[in-house]
Order: structure tokens, then sequence, then C-alpha cells
């Protein structure tokens, strides 16, 4: 009976002891500030070459607001339905819980970015966007 009462509270204890503790969420990194660099895009038209500025303008916590400019002279780009040189887009993004990986989404277009900060002032963004046929990869270094 003391063995069967002893297996009883071994059974109540690990049921209701303490749950593993799981690892904290990484911080997520201070991104504020302008970031550059030139890209190459794969659109429905052909390749573009071009340069990509992402400003991010606030963070809270893992929040971002930014807006992007780019421009590809000679080989023009869609936004909103509007074939363009250059152009300034609104978006928002997130930190994710590794506090490495980015992802961003323009704000009335399709746009989705997906990236990695891979140095403190090195952030690496793929980009896809369905709807006009458009994709690239870009290396952006934070201007100092």
């Amino acid at each position: 009976m003391k063995s069967l009462l002893a297996l009883f509270a071994l059974a109540i204890g690990l049921s209701l002891g303490p749950n593993p503790v799981l690892a904290e969420d990484a911080p997520a990194p201070g991104l504020k500030g302008t970031w550059t660099g030139p890209f190459t895009a794969q659109r429905w038209n052909g390749r573009a070459d071009g340069v990509l500025t992402l400003n991010v303008i606030e963070q809270e916590g893992s929040s971002l607001k930014a807006e992007k400019f780019w421009e590809t002279p000679g080989k023009p780009g869609n936004v909103g339905g509007k074939d363009t040189e250059k152009a300034t887009e609104p978006m928002v993004g997130v930190v994710d819980f590794d506090g490495k990986s980015v992802f961003f989404a323009e704000q009335d277009d399709n746009g989705l970015y997906r990236g990695t900060l891979v140095a403190p002032d090195t952030l690496e963004l793929i980009y896809l966007e369905a709807g006009s046929a458009n994709v690239y990869r870009v290396r952006l270094t934070r201007q100092k």
C-alpha cells in the first residue's frame, strides 16, 4: 500500500510539477536607421539593376515601421498597377523570436521581404511579389 501511495504521489508530482522552462526570446536588435544596397531584380519584363534604400523609421520592441525607396533606371517596376522606374513605399515589419530574422510587408501592395541580420550593420533580404512577378535579393548596409 505504501508503494502504491508513493507511486500515486510521484505521478501527481510529475503532472503538477514545474513545466520545462523555455528559452527566453532573443531581444530584438535596434534596426532604426537608413540601410542601402544594390540589387538585380528578375521581373515580368526582364532583369533590372537598381538600388534599394530601406529607412526604418520607428521601432517598438520587435515591431517596425519603415519605408523603402528603390530605383531601376531604364527598366520600370510596378507599384499599385502603374509602371515606374522609382518609388517610395511604406512598410511594416517584425523581428522574429530568434532576434536575427526579419520580415517586412508592403502597405497597399503585394511585396514581402524575408531577411536576416548577419552583422550589426548588414541586413540580407529576399523580396517576393506575386502580382507583378518581381523577385530579388539584396544585401543592405546601415549608413552611419
